[in-house]
């Protein structure tokens, strides 16, 4: 399983996403309710781009060149079932 994860220790958030960014798990802590209902969203948004970014990274070294060779689209696959999990109100 390709997953993608970040974590801020000053809030206490972290979060876990697959290729594309859906949110697999997210952890809060009492710190980061603390930063009010904009600022806890914005770090939220904040860590899941960091963590979407790894996980595409780790999808493409995963996919690689063998599996284009192949005529297998993978990527696209991927990125396909990763958006039908993705609420519209997450997106930008």
């Amino acid at each position: 399983m390709i997953i993608g994860n970040a974590h801020d220790p000053d809030t206490g958030i972290s979060v876990e996403v697959g290729p594309g960014g859906g949110l697999r798990d997210l952890v809060l802590d009492s710190r980061s309710v603390r930063l009010g209902q904009s600022g806890l969203a914005r770090a939220i948004l904040a860590l899941v781009d960091t963590a979407t970014a790894r996980a595409n990274a780790r999808a493409a070294h995963v996919v690689g060149d063998e599996v284009s060779a192949l005529g297998l689209d993978v990527r696209a696959r991927l990125v396909e079932s990763v958006e039908d999990t993705t609420p519209e109100t997450w997106r930008v």
